[in-house]
């Protein structure tokens, strides 16, 4: 008997693996990828699968994530562009693996602001000024466009042409802009009986307006008297003596005597011009007494029939002052500012003048001193600004003069400055 078997095997070559699935993301078009200087936003959509991460990152911090940095199946990455200040710039954004290039224009360029000339509104035309130094104001300079914090500056000077020279022409700079109007105090005593002239002009560092229109205004006069003659004899009898004013029509004066044989006896005041009549009384012995008119030191002598001896007496003027005398010269150039001394000495007789000594000192810094012998009767010296002891206001500094006169007899007389009938003189000391 046969048997027929029949054998079933089972190979190990038929077992199957798991296939793991794969996870794609896809970054979607974007937006905008090109943005003007006020920047802007926008968006790159994301499609994944379930579960499948994704990132974005921006490579700039004016391209910033606002939302979607990260996540997982389908999405959406939002971004902004700042404000651009500067040139044009570039970024790059890369979401979920793609790269996109973020371009954004440079800033538009500002408009430089310019200004108007300001107004001048006060003094202005020749307008009389009683105060040392005076406010100038103008009205504001309109501005156009961007300007910054505006300040003014204001020049003054006795030439309408504002010559670059510190004793004419001066200013006052940096005033910073009032509302609506903006005024600047002259930083100097200012000169009298001058017609000045000023002008003002805005900046903000960067732009600057043109000058106002020239505006001035005047100081006041300063009243000077010439009175003549200087000197007058009369006999030892007596007499009467006419002394004449001259002087601005505006200008009061009186006159008095500073002696007790001498009697002021018409004229004893005025305005302007004017005469001044003295009347002296009889006398048998040689004398001379003084008048003061208009602040002015007239000398009357009275007998003299021999030598009599000598009357010594001196003014000083300042010519950028006028003919008048003064106690007090002004240096305020810095080239050379003039004073004038004049002899108004007389001889008591028969005997003439022949010589006259001078010796001036001061102090600016060290002594100065200025000498002078001669036949003449007049004696002129200079001195400059900005000196050691000089100031803004002008420094009073005493000026010691000494005037020695001799006459055809050898014989002496001598007078200083501050002694006798003699005021106290001074130099005005002024910075350049």
């Amino acid at each position: 008997m046969m048997f027929l078997v029949a054998v079933y095997g089972c190979s190990n070559n038929d077992t199957t693996t798991p296939t793991t699935a794969t996870c794609t993301v896809t970054a979607g078009a974007i937006t905008s990828s090109t943005f003007g200087a006020g920047g802007g936003s926008g968006s790159v959509p994301i499609t994944a699968g379930s579960g499948c991460a994704w990132t974005a990152t921006s490579s700039a911090t004016f391209v910033t994530i606002s939302a979607g940095a990260s996540g997982s199946g389908n999405g959406t990455v939002n971004f902004t562009v700042a404000a651009n200040t500067g040139a044009a710039r570039t970024a790059t954004l890369t979401v979920a693996g793609t790269t996109f290039t973020i371009s954004q224009s440079a800033a538009t360029p500002g408009t430089q602001g310019s200004f108007a000339a300001p107004t001048a509104t006060s003094p202005v035309g020749g307008q009389l000024i009683t105060v040392a130094r005076p406010p100038l104001t103008v009205s504001n300079a309109t501005p156009t466009g961007t300007v910054g914090a505006v300040t003014y500056r204001f020049e003054i000077s006795d030439q309408p042409t504002f010559p670059n020279d510190a004793v004419r022409t001066f200013a006052v700079d940096g005033v910073p802009q009032g509302s609506g109007s903006t005024t600047g105090i002259v930083p100097r005593d200012l000169g009298n009986d001058v017609l000045w002239y000023w002008h003002a002009r805005a900046t903000d560092g960067t732009v600057t307006s043109p000058y106002s229109a020239t505006e001035t205004f005047r100081t006041p006069s300063t009243c000077a008297f010439s009175v003549t003659p200087a000197t007058a004899s009369v006999p030892g009898s007596g007499g009467t003596v006419t002394f004449t004013v001259t002087t601005a029509s505006t200008c009061t004066w009186t006159a008095t005597s500073n002696a007790p044989f001498i009697t002021v006896s018409a004229g004893a005041s005025g305005t302007g011009n004017g005469t001044v009549t003295a009347t002296v009384a009889a006398t048998t012995a040689d004398r001379s007494g003084t008048l003061t008119i208009g602040g002015q030191t007239v000398t009357i002598t009275q007998g003299g029939t021999g030598a009599g001896g000598i009357s010594a007496s001196f003014r000083m003027t300042d010519p950028g002052l006028g003919p008048g005398a003064t106690t007090e010269c002004r240096i305020t150039s810095s080239t050379a500012t003039t004073c004038s001394l004049e002899s108004t000495s007389f001889p008591l007789g028969t005997n003439g003048l022949v010589s006259f000594s001078w010796n001036v000192q001061w102090m600016d810094g060290t002594i100065q001193t200025r000498t002078q012998t001669g036949p003449g009767t007049t004696f002129s010296f200079t001195w400059t600004c900005g000196g050691p002891d000089s100031s803004d206001t002008g420094t009073a500094q005493p000026l010691a003069v000494t005037l020695t006169v001799t006459d055809s007899t050898g014989s002496t007389a001598t007078v200083t400055s501050g002694s006798g009938s003699q005021p106290p003189l001074f130099l005005r000391l002024f910075k350049c």
